[in-house]
């Protein structure tokens, strides 16, 4: 991929996700005004939950707004048959069923009706096998990447995989992964404290939970920073567009694929979790043209020149674009430690450092001794981008 940081990481997550099916060429008359429905989402074949993303786009030539749509009716019809009815869980965030999990062979069509009763539906896709990840290796890199245009690069560690194309067929591939890196730090309160928060009465007695305390006889810039209470791993997600097509390399081992670019920002060990992808040729075509539109020019932050029309539609109003690609592709995963032992050049400052671009700002100690002392360790609180449990393959 390009350039990016790991703060742009998360706040890209989105563009990926969006990239899910029958490609229609994009319209070069869509302006940058649009107000456009983004379907988010891909069937596979992995274990664990699985969703999709229902949102509503609206762009200016200033900014782009993003709003869930909220109480529509999702299904997923399987085999032209059985239908599959998603619970929505957060706004515009609907679920499969516990235990769901895709199969190759079997064909998959998303449905869904708005609130006010507008229906859309995907073209059927299918989802086809996907041969495993033989073996993953890293170099590193110390030009590495450039974050920002004027910032010196920052070195990464450069992935490649090895895999046997399957002969007699066409194949068209996805890669994407996801990182975990060791994080020590695990609360930021401004113009506060990290101390007990008391949310009164909650069932049987009182409640006290560890949080941040507003100060006020702190400035309301200031910025306190607290360690983590055991264990923690900040995630990160790819969000460049990673392709291939087996036209001209049918059935030959494939060698030295670069599928990621990971800058170090620490010399701690992580673990990427490559995932690699099978894809349908329609959806591989979308995959390709969104890349072609944004990483061709810049990188996924910089607006495409138009909207990348995908494979749902409006049953009523054929004329609307509806973004987004829902697709089925099965998943070939494999953890790999970077244990980066090559890395020889180089001063890292740290996650912490990367994220909020500025060291952290221990609280002034409490009840006297040294800066820190008496100071409280804050919790590493679960989300889709940190875990406190060790990641499988560490």
């Amino acid at each position: 991929m390009t350039r990016y940081s790991i703060k742009s990481l998360l706040l890209f997550l989105g563009l990926l996700a969006a990239l899910y099916a029958c490609v229609d060429a994009y319209d070069p008359e869509l302006s940058a005004n649009t107000d456009l429905i983004v379907v988010e989402g891909i069937v596979t074949d992995l274990p664990g939950i699985q969703t999709i993303s229902l949102s509503r786009s609206r762009s200016s030539r200033d900014s782009i707004t993003s709003l869930p749509i909220q109480r529509a009716a999702v299904t997923v019809t399987v085999n032209g048959t059985s239908s599959l009815r998603l619970t929505e869980v957060q706004p515009g965030l609907y679920q499969f069923p516990a235990g769901f999990r895709g199969q190759t062979g079997s064909t998959y069509q998303l449905y869904f009706r708005t609130e006010t009763g507008v229906a859309y539906e995907s073209s059927v896709e299918t989802m086809a096998s996907v041969p495993p990840v033989l073996r993953a290796y890293d170099e590193f890199n110390e030009q590495g990447i450039q974050t920002t245009a004027d910032s010196p690069p920052v070195p990464t560690n450069d992935v490649y995989i090895d895999f046997q194309d399957p002969p007699n067929q066409t194949n068209f591939y996805l890669w994407r992964w996801r990182l975990y890196e060791s994080q020590l730090w695990c609360a930021t309160c401004e113009q506060g404290r990290y101390t007990l928060v008391d949310l009164g009465p909650v069932g049987s007695g009182p409640v006290n939970v560890l949080g941040c305390v507003r100060d006020t006889t702190l400035s309301v810039f200031n910025l306190f920073d607290y360690p983590c209470r055991g264990l923690c791993w900040d995630i990160f997600y790819s969000t460049g567009v990673n392709t291939f097509a087996d036209i001209y390399a049918n059935g030959r081992l494939q060698m030295g694929r670069k599928v990621a670019s990971i800058p170090i920002y620490q010399r701690d060990q992580a673990l990427l979790v490559i995932e690699q992808l099978s894809l349908s040729p329609n959806a591989y075509r979308y995959y390709k043209l969104f890349a072609d539109q944004t990483q061709n020019t810049g990188t996924l932050a910089d607006t495409p020149p138009a909207p990348t029309v995908g494979n749902v539609r409006n049953l009523t109003n054929a004329s609307e674009n509806v973004v987004g690609y829902f697709s089925a592709a099965s998943v070939a995963a494999l953890p790999y430690k970077i244990n980066r032992k090559n890395v020889t050049t180089g001063s890292f400052r740290g996650l912490f450092y990367a994220v909020n671009r500025r060291p952290p700002n221990v609280e002034s100690s409490r009840g006297g001794g040294s800066v820190g002392a008496g100071v409280p360790s804050a919790f590493c609180i679960p989300s889709r981008t940190r875990t406190d449990l060790v990641p499988p393959g560490w």
